[in-house]
């Protein structure tokens, strides 16, 4: 994934990562769990027994993150264990790429453990975030029978776009995406106005540009390279951040309604980051492709300095789960107001 798209993990009015490091939740996601509400996208609250009913339901529920927020995590656990039964069923992810999808079989079906499969699936460095925010999740479906499916776009394929375009593309690479619709105006919107939130397009196309090289081994170029052979990407254009914005969400929106109408009856379940799992991304990508019902879910952590409301002036999500932080951790710190956790991380 590059680092300058903001939608996977995005700061959306939930409490930034400092507050989980701030409860030393420990490495096990089942220690992160906190009391929550629950409301709808009116503000409303809505009965647990209900909220449970609605969302067992529905073909598709996606359930938003930021990567590093144990809490989030643990809120989607939940949601897999209270949904995880009968069959067909499935969990989608974001952080597993289509090319991979025989690797996430052969651990659905215990074929392999989760190190072969890190290692298989690129995990470190197509991902990067811990797996143990992961693994709890994936093995509550493994056990009840459950497919996994890798829903978002090859590395290679944003990459090569994000530097040089649509037009870049091969036919073959071309064929590879789904139909994209670059012309939503309520996405492009959000879009604008949470770049603009972070300083504009400039910074994070000069982030990506250097988190491709170092990804890539080109931190410094050997002193006899050839100068054309190791000329560094051009720096994504605002268009080009945008693009590779749209393919992830038509690519994980694409893939959950093929696994849908492969298996009529299912229910699937998606992890993504808060940027993806609202309507103008993959919810309503989904609802142009015939998943009528797909709802999503969002966590926002109440900080007691506005992120609710933050969540509620605006509306994106079916439902929002109000963390309840534990008396005397509901301030931001001063690492919080000014570190990097604050800033989305894709």
């Amino acid at each position: 994934m590059l680092a300058f798209v903001m939608g996977c993990a995005g700061h959306y009015g939930g409490a930034p990562a400092g507050h989980a490091k701030a409860l030393g939740a420990g490495p096990g996601i089942a220690a992160a769990g906190l009391p929550f509400e629950i409301l709808d996208r009116g503000g409303h609250g809505v009965d647990a027994a209900a909220f449970w009913s609605q969302l067992a339901q529905a073909s598709a529920v996606c359930v938003g993150e930021e990567h590093p927020n144990p809490h989030h995590h643990w809120m989607q656990l939940e949601v897999v264990k209270h949904l995880v039964a009968g069959s067909p069923f499935g969990v989608g992810m974001e952080m597993v790429q289509r090319p991979f999808q025989g690797v996430l079989d052969d651990l659905a079906t215990k074929k392999i453990d989760d190190a072969t499969f890190t290692s298989r699936a690129g995990w470190a460095d197509r991902w990067g975030y811990p797996y143990e925010l992961y693994g709890p999740i994936l093995h509550v479906a493994i056990d009840a029978h459950a497919s996994l499916i890798a829903l978002n776009a090859p590395k290679e394929l944003t990459k090569k776009v994000s530097h040089h375009g649509l037009d870049a593309l091969t036919p073959d690479e071309r064929a590879q995406l789904p139909e994209l619709d670059l012309k939503v105006s309520a996405h492009r919107a959000w879009f604008d106005s949470l770049m603009e939130e972070m300083g504009g397009g400039a910074a994070h196309a000069h982030a990506a540009h250097k988190d491709d090289a170092k990804a890539d081994g080109k931190d410094e170029p050997a002193k006899d390279a050839d100068p054309h052979h190791d000329e560094a990407p051009a720096m994504p254009s605002m268009e080009q951040i945008y693009t590779v914005q749209v393919i992830w969400d038509e690519t994980m929106a694409d893939t959950s309604a093929k696994w849908l109408a492969a298996n009529p009856g299912g229910h699937l379940i998606l992890l993504a980051g808060n940027g993806h799992c609202h309507d103008s991304a993959i919810i309503n990508r989904m609802k142009r492709r015939g998943i009528a019902d797909a709802v999503s879910v969002r966590g926002v952590i109440d900080d007691g300095e506005g992120s609710v409301g933050e969540a509620l002036a605006k509306p994106i999500n079916d439902y929002v789960l109000v963390l309840q932080l534990p008396e005397g951790i509901h301030k931001k710190t001063d690492d919080d107001k000014g570190g990097d956790d604050d800033k989305p991380k894709k």
